[in-house]
């Protein structure tokens, strides 16, 4: 089933990239509960699907062009922890804009995600515990959008120790969602 919910994850961000709210929205549960980026105008919390896809359109009214990239995916059981570059281009400004590393933690119940949750970068030093070096390495693939060998080389170490960091930081993801519901 993970992997089923992981190529789920996927299209939904391909819809949001592309414009396409119904499809962005479309594995929400009807009563998702739901938080934005508490660094945002009305983060929520928002306890419908229709209430998240009003919320998403009057966030992309305001963008000519609005994409998010899932760069890292990672399964944590019944639920995916998404780490997610977002760019974009203001619609009268025309100014880029390109944000850091956001996490996104969907839980699925009967192939649904039935709760949703963004955080700013620094949660994951905050909360997933992520060392300086792991969170570095993490702006350079996430934000910075570099491949694991530039990555290595930026950091001045071998493609196998930034897999192993990279690796590690998959594991203390995967522990977040059991976690973080409480918070």
């Amino acid at each position: 089933m993970s992997r089923e919910n992981l190529e789920l994850v996927r299209r939904l961000y391909a819809a949001w990239s592309a414009g396409d709210l119904d499809g962005a929205t479309s594995a929400f549960a009807d009563d998702v509960e739901w938080h934005g980026h508490p660094r945002l105008p009305e983060p929520g919390p928002y306890g419908s699907r229709e209430e998240v896809r009003r919320w998403m359109q009057q966030f992309r009214e305001a963008w000519g062009e609005l994409a998010a990239e899932p760069v890292e995916l990672v399964d944590a059981g019944d639920s995916v922890v998404a780490l997610v570059h977002m760019s974009g281009r203001g619609r009268g400004s025309g100014v880029e804009v390109r944000g850091g590393v956001d996490v996104h933690i969907g839980t699925f119940r009967e192939g649904e995600i039935s709760y949703f949750r963004i955080y700013p970068g620094d949660f994951l030093t905050e909360r997933a515990e992520l060392s300086d070096p792991e969170f570095e390495l993490l702006i350079l693939r996430v934000q910075e959008g570099l491949a694991m060998p530039e990555v290595a080389r930026r950091l001045g170490i071998s493609e196998s120790d930034a897999q192993a960091m990279l690796d590690h930081v998959h594991e203390l993801l995967r522990r977040v969602p059991g976690s973080e519901r409480g918070s």
